[in-house]
């Protein structure tokens, strides 16, 4: 059995981005079992499907369940990834002897081993820097995000894609118009029906893909553009395993930007109230901004109830970006097979 359970993070891109941090984690603790990690049950799927972890803790609901399933694990220690009181709180009420975390939200009493955050915050791979450095568990300095899914779900995936409607002897185009966080990182759903409407015109196939607490958005834009949506089951690696089979993503800045970018799908991502260069790896998006004084503003809501840096942002430009993406890749690969 592992020694050591990580709290993982609640979001899927937070997820993510975290994989080298857990890869880092993992090596350190090899002679001690491994890590086992505790995750929301939609997250916990995927990260089990990332090879990283000894054991894969799903949970969701009470903390009181929490308590109970951390208790059975006999940990001898834990690495709190999220900033909360409530996972330091967890980890502590659990019994667990050896809890590392950052000493933020006034949980420093909650930890054995408080470790102080870089005043100054950059790209959010380096997140759990200072952490990682206190547990002398150093990641890869230039390892990026990467996920490998297995045959048997990119079949599965194919198959419903192709039980859609969907051909995949030609292009094929991922929309992704939703967000969970709020709706100021939405684009907006007329804009993405019209480039769904542009690219269907052009022949090339388009899915939108979305999540259970989207699906009333998505279900709008689907019947509008008359294209197929998939992930509105919560099924994380059938959404994955989808991406993994599309040509180009195009997306606001949410999970399946991540998951692409893990999966080394190129995507058009679409930014406002939030900084690309926090999330973005370089090279891995073609980033859409339009720059307004108020950015970064990080709200759910717009403010000042505008919305420029989205609405500015014009279909024509996101369009053109997505199409000159999907030439620049596509042109690369048939001068491959000239080779």
């Amino acid at each position: 059995m592992s020694e050591t359970v990580v709290i993982g993070l609640n979001w899927v891109g937070d997820n993510i981005l975290a994989l080298p941090t857990y890869r880092a984690l993992q090596h350190r603790f090899r002679a001690e079992g491994g890590i086992s990690v505790a995750a929301p049950e939609h997250i916990a799927t995927l990260l089990g499907s990332a090879g990283i972890f000894r054991k894969v803790i799903p949970w969701n609901g009470s903390t009181r369940n929490r308590i109970s399933m951390l208790r059975a694990g006999h940990f001898r220690r834990a690495i709190i990834l999220p900033n909360s009181f409530r996972a330091a709180m967890v980890s502590a009420a659990a019994g667990i002897p050896e809890r590392w975390g950052y000493s933020s939200d006034c949980r420093g009493f909650l930890l054995t081993n408080g470790v102080g955050r870089l005043r100054e915050r950059g790209h959010q791979l380096e997140d759990y820097s200072a952490l990682l450095a206190a547990l002398d568990a150093p990641r890869v300095v230039d390892e990026i995000p990467t996920f490998s899914l297995p045959s048997n779900l990119r079949e599965k995936a194919r198959k419903r894609l192709r039980a859609l409607g969907i051909r995949l002897d030609r292009p094929l185009f991922g929309v992704h118009a939703g967000g969970l966080y709020g709706r100021a990182k939405h684009w907006g759903d007329e804009r993405y029906c019209e480039v769904s409407e542009r690219l269907r015109a052009d022949g090339y196939d388009v899915v939108l893909l979305t999540s259970p607490g989207e699906r009333v958005q998505a279900q709008a834009i689907a019947e509008a553009a008359g294209v197929p949506m998939i992930g509105q089951n919560g099924d994380v690696l059938e959404l994955a395993a989808a991406i993994g089979h599309c040509s180009i993503v195009i997306t606001n800045d949410s999970g399946p930007l991540h998951l692409a970018a893990a999966l080394a799908v190129p995507t058009v991502s679409i930014f406002g109230p939030t900084d690309p260069g926090r999330t973005v790896i370089p090279g891995a998006s073609r980033v859409m901004r339009k720059a307004v004084g108020c950015q970064p503003c990080y709200q759910r809501q717009c403010p000042l109830r505008h919305h420029r840096c989205m609405t500015e942002i014009a279909v024509d430009d996101v369009y053109g970006a997505a199409i000159g993406l999907f030439q620049e890749i596509d042109g690369k690969v048939e001068s491959a097979r000239l080779l």
